[in-house]
């Protein structure tokens, strides 16, 4: 897919807050990477791993519970390991809150956790939702599996279970070269970072950028990857929100 094709543009913009966007920039110069997504969501719209597949040959683990989404990601992503199941502190079966539209409500997939009381907020909200039963594994045990250390970037994105997420594998150890956390409240802008943060940075880890939704951190040795990271996705990355580009009717 060329400038020409998106219309002058360079890049669409997949994730909601074009986070894709700064982490193109920052791996640019890194072709055949990998990643683990925890909270993948779905493969196209809010995807934070897509342009990193289709443009630079990445390669990951997609971690997601909830079935539909699942399905979409093992359809889209063959290459990619995806597996269907949370990550927590503890391995064995959790309830998951599938978070349904209410009155006057369209989605909210995105919104679904293990966190009763994010759900209640969700529900006082108007939202509705459904009881899962699904398998809780710790990210260590993923990580053994599937990744090495070193590994280029772990993304945490879970509706208020970020804490158990960073809990649940040594980063000491593993050492993903980036970091991005979801750190606010769900559907607000109050931080939620001061839980889990002071584990990341104790891993040797710096923050690099807040861009209102999520904290990206590179790892203390990568001072040139930081800086890359550390100006949020603007204007002279000359890319399009996926809607946008949905709507004007360019190839997305």
């Amino acid at each position: 897919m060329g400038v020409q094709d998106l219309g002058g543009y360079s890049l669409v913009a997949y994730g909601g807050n074009a986070e894709d966007v700064v982490l193109m920039r920052a791996f640019a110069d890194r072709p055949g990477g990998f990643f683990v997504d925890v909270g993948a969501g779905e493969p196209v719209s809010g995807s934070l791993t897509k342009n990193l597949v289709d443009r630079l040959g990445w390669r990951g683990v997609n971690i997601e519970p909830l079935p539909e989404r699942y399905e979409r990601l093992t359809a889209s992503r063959p290459d990619d390991v995806t597996v269907a199941v949370a990550i927590g502190e503890r391995a064995g079966t959790e309830t998951f809150f599938r978070v349904v539209p209410g009155p006057g409500k369209v989605g909210g997939g995105g919104l679904s956790t293990l966190d009763r009381d994010v759900l209640d907020m969700h529900v006082a909200a108007g939202w509705g939702y459904e009881e899962l039963r699904v398998e809780t594994v710790r990210l260590e045990t993923v990580l053994h599996e599937h990744a090495e250390p070193g590994f280029d970037l772990l993304k945490v994105d879970v509706e208020g279970s970020e804490r158990e997420v960073l809990a649940s594998a040594d980063l000491g150890t593993w050492r993903p070269r980036v970091i991005v956390v979801e750190a606010t409240v769900p559907l607000t802008s109050q931080p939620s970072h001061r839980e889990w943060e002071p584990g990341v940075l104790a891993a040797g880890y710096e923050l690099a950028l807040f861009d209102g939704l999520n904290r990206f951190y590179a790892r203390a040795d990568e001072p040139e990857l930081r800086e890359r990271l550390s100006v949020p996705a603007n204007v002279l990355d000359h890319y399009i929100p996926y809607a946008c580009a949905v709507r004007a009717g360019l190839p997305v």
